[in-house]
């Protein structure tokens, strides 16, 4: 079967989470953590987000290898003071050291109303909206934010200072899908221009800016640029706090000072922050899910402008995208079965993701 034919398949959830942690168990990882990590790359895929989906595996597995990624790290909790925690990662992958930040910011709003959880000495956690959504379960409003390398100048500017620093909140509704906002603070995620860059396609000018500052449409240009803020000022500055709560109340680098994600001799050394709501400490949580069920569908019924069909909240279209693929499998990109491939290429494991 040739990579095209293939592309045009459905790998089921599973064994594409099986794959993953294949290829992460034989990178080193602990059993545990190798499924952390691929369940979290699975989400993103299952979501269609592919840009912070399995394609990853390839990304993440040279630095794994030369231990910028600490495969087997010692996790632990460097001070826990009421409803606040902040937590060492001692360097480890970033989709475990975050699951672990929001379930104790879980267990401590659980027990006290609120949980704040920083996480520091940490790595590139994935998709913000994961770790937020956990909240839900728990009939929990969540929060987290992560900070990253330089992505974005600051308004005026031709160097880039902070990250693109993406927020997430996951609301619990009752009958509706739950209101789910996961954004990157530059008006596309840096991932996005890299596989427009695979694909052979430009970008839409007002994505990135070339090493000048000049706007761009050549994603290889941009890549060597520099991301476009959201809103202008108001996304840098938005970016700016969400690295002061990364990385200078974490410990963590900020700014120029992280390391590069794909650069497997320096740690990256991110650091990420977490919140977790008890809504029952404010109002009942029946009342609560029914008046957002309420707001969910005065927005969906509003009046249309031309050519809309239907209005979505944030997150919808990804909730129903992923409740499909759980049934039906998941139709990977063929640039990401070709990162899978050659991850375990490495490793010299034979793989089949549509056995």
């Amino acid at each position: 079967m040739t990579l095209s034919e293939k592309s045009h398949h459905r790998a089921p959830a599973e064994k594409l989470t099986e794959v993953v942690e294949t290829i992460f168990t034989t990178a080193g990882q602990r059993p545990a953590h190798a499924r952390t990590a691929a369940d979290s790359l699975v989400h993103a895929d299952l979501s269609g987000t592919h840009s912070h989906g399995s394609r990853l595996v390839a990304h993440y597995l040279p630095q794994l290898l030369a231990g910028a990624i600490n495969p087997r790290p010692e996790i632990r909790v460097a001070r826990d003071d009421g409803a606040t925690a902040l937590i060492d990662g001692d360097a480890g992958m970033g989709h475990v050291t975050g699951t672990m930040g929001m379930e104790r910011a879980i267990e401590k709003a659980r027990a006290l109303g609120v949980g704040v959880v920083g996480v520091g000495n940490s790595t590139h956690f994935g998709t913000a909206g994961r770790y937020a959504a956990m909240a839900l379960a728990h009939d929990m409003v969540g929060f987290t934010t992560t900070n990253s390398p330089p992505a974005l100048p600051p308004a005026g500017g031709a160097t880039p200072r902070v990250g693109n620093n993406p927020i997430a909140y996951a609301i619990p509704a009752g009958e509706e899908p739950p209101i789910i906002l996961d954004m990157a603070l530059s008006t596309v995620a840096r991932a996005k221009i890299i596989m427009a860059q695979q694909a052979g396609e430009k970008i839409p000018l007002g994505w990135a800016l070339d090493a000048d500052g000049n706007p761009t449409d050549d994603p290889t240009v941009a890549l060597g640029g520099m991301l476009t803020a959201i809103g202008g000022y108001k996304g840098f500055g938005l970016a700016v706090v969400m690295d002061v709560l990364c990385g200078i109340l974490t410990g963590s680098d900020f700014g120029p000072h992280l390391g590069k994600q794909d650069d497997p001799t320096r740690h990256e050394n991110a650091g990420h922050f977490f919140i977790a709501i008890d809504i029952s400490r404010f109002v009942p949580i029946d009342e609560f899910k029914a008046r957002t069920d309420q707001m969910i569908r005065e927005i969906r019924e509003s009046r249309k402008g031309a050519g809309t069909e239907r209005i979505y909240l944030p997150g919808e279209i990804e909730w129903r995208r992923r409740q499909e693929r759980l049934t039906e499998g998941i139709p990977l990109p063929a640039g990401t079965i070709s990162d899978i491939e050659r991850a375990a290429g490495m490793l010299n494991l034979s793989i089949d993701l549509f056995a």
